[in-house]
């Protein structure tokens, strides 16, 4: 009798996927242990800040709508996107390899990602100015990591290698449970989740993914 070797959890993790994140999780770590007058200072830098300022703003108001994916606001918050980035991730970086080869694919990854935490966080940002809110603070991989998932939808999770029409049935069934969880998130919050959940920088992302896989589709 032979043991067949198991694969783990996630299969192979792509080295850039690994990257990006042991990133998050030593500047998150850093924000959520370092005194608070350190941790304020990379909020401030990080953040993406709506409404009147909170903290200081180092690098301006620009660069948080990319960085704000690299620092969490809580524990639970930091491990919920770092396993869904490398649940969801993973397959999507083996995928652009395929397609793209190595060099071209981890790029191709990184622009999807931080485009659509991008996308996110002017989703957020449209909305907030749309409800004339103000005083809110947008941190987390989540807009990415919804990004990503938006790839998935459009390859119908890996059942197909090419990118399926962006309005076809399928696609729409796909996107329909993330949409509808996102509405619920936006009526009734998240259990054990005491801020405000960012429900328009995750359909931001989301869509913004679907839209982007098209770009690194094969050649036929």
């Amino acid at each position: 009798m032979t043991d067949t070797p198991k694969e783990p959890v996630f299969g192979e993790i792509p080295p850039i996927l690994l990257w990006l994140c042991g990133t998050i999780i030593i500047t998150s770590a850093l924000v959520l242990l370092a005194p608070v007058s350190l941790s304020n200072t990379i909020m401030g830098a990080m953040a993406v800040q709506y409404g009147p300022l909170q903290l200081a703003q180092p690098l301006g108001p620009w660069p948080p709508f990319i960085l704000h994916a690299f620092v969490h606001g809580g524990w639970l918050h930091l491990i919920m996107n770092i396993f869904g980035l490398l649940a969801f991730g993973t397959p999507i970086a083996r995928w652009l390899d395929l397609t793209l080869g190595k060099a071209k694919g981890n790029l191709a990854f990184l622009v999807v990602f931080f485009s659509t935490a991008l996308a996110g966080a002017l989703a957020e940002n449209a909305y907030l100015l749309l409800t004339n809110a103000s005083g809110a603070i947008l941190v987390g991989a989540s807009g990415g990591l919804m990004g990503l998932i938006g790839v998935l939808v459009r390859l119908n999770y890996g059942r197909e290698f090419m990118p399926l029409p962006l309005f076809s049935r399928t696609v729409l069934k796909a996107a329909l449970p993330w949409v509808g969880l996102n509405v619920l998130i936006a009526f009734v919050g998240m259990p054990g989740v005491s801020a405000a959940v960012a429900w328009p920088a995750h359909l931001g992302g989301l869509f913004t993914g679907m839209v982007l896989t098209g770009l690194f589709a094969p050649k036929r």
